[in-house]
Parts: structure tokens; sequence; C-alpha cells
């Protein structure tokens, strides 16, 4: 078995496409309609992280803020959070907790995609718990 892709919910997929290529650096692999579901999805890629959008053709989303642990997520592994961080405030993207540390483990923090998906960025301080 391995592991393929994860999955998010968005109230608008073009929208949802833009935020993840022109703010994070995603790669759009592909998009489709499949009206027999009414659903219209988007693949893409970051380093080898493959991440689905899928907007439900039939029904109004509306999400709602996440609160702690912030599960679901998706998490990222950085080797600089200064450049994150800085990334992620020169986009205007909310980070909704951290940094956090546990002191010689990790690293980590929690930001929100335009659609209230939770995403986080983590850098291993022991990478033996890698």
């Amino acid at each position: 078995m391995a592991y393929d892709h994860g999955a998010f919910r968005v109230r608008k997929l073009d929208d949802a496409i833009r935020f993840y290529v022109d703010k994070l650096g995603f790669k759009l692999l592909f998009q489709e309609t499949a009206e027999q579901f009414g659903e219209r999805y988007a693949f893409l890629e970051y380093n080898g992280a493959r991440l689905e959008l899928i907007e439900t053709l039939t029904a109004d989303y509306q999400p709602q803020r996440p609160e702690r642990p912030y599960c679901p997520h998706l998490c990222f592994e950085t080797e600089d959070m200064d450049q994150v961080i800085h990334m992620l405030e020169e986009n205007g993207i909310e980070i909704i907790n951290g940094p956090n540390e546990i002191p010689g483990s990790e690293r980590w923090l929690y930001f929100l995609d335009s659609d209230m998906n939770v995403l986080e960025y983590i850098i291993w301080l022991d990478k033996d718990k890698k």
C-alpha cells in the first residue's frame, strides 16, 4: 500500500486553485467535472505531495472555522520556519496557531486556506522521529 493524496472540500474550485498555485506554489495537474456525482475537482502537486480539491455543484458549502486539534489537516515539512512565516504574511495568509515548539523534537504552525481547511508546516528537530 502507498499513500496517494489528501483531499479538501472547497466553495469555488477556481478560487481554491488560485490560492494553492499562486500563494503556496502548488502545480495544477488537472481538473475535471463529474456531473454524475455533482462535483468539480482538481489535483495539485507540491514536492511530490498530491492534493485533491473538490467543489460540490449541487449544494452550497459553508465552511466552519476549525478548532483545536485542527484535524483534519495536511502537513508539509520545511527546513526554514522563518521563511515560511514570511511567505504566509506576504501572501496575507492567517496563521491560526504557532509557531509552537517541543524543544529538541519539533516546531510547527497551523494556517488556513481560503476555505478554512487547515494546513501545517513542521520542522523535525529530532530527525529520528521523522
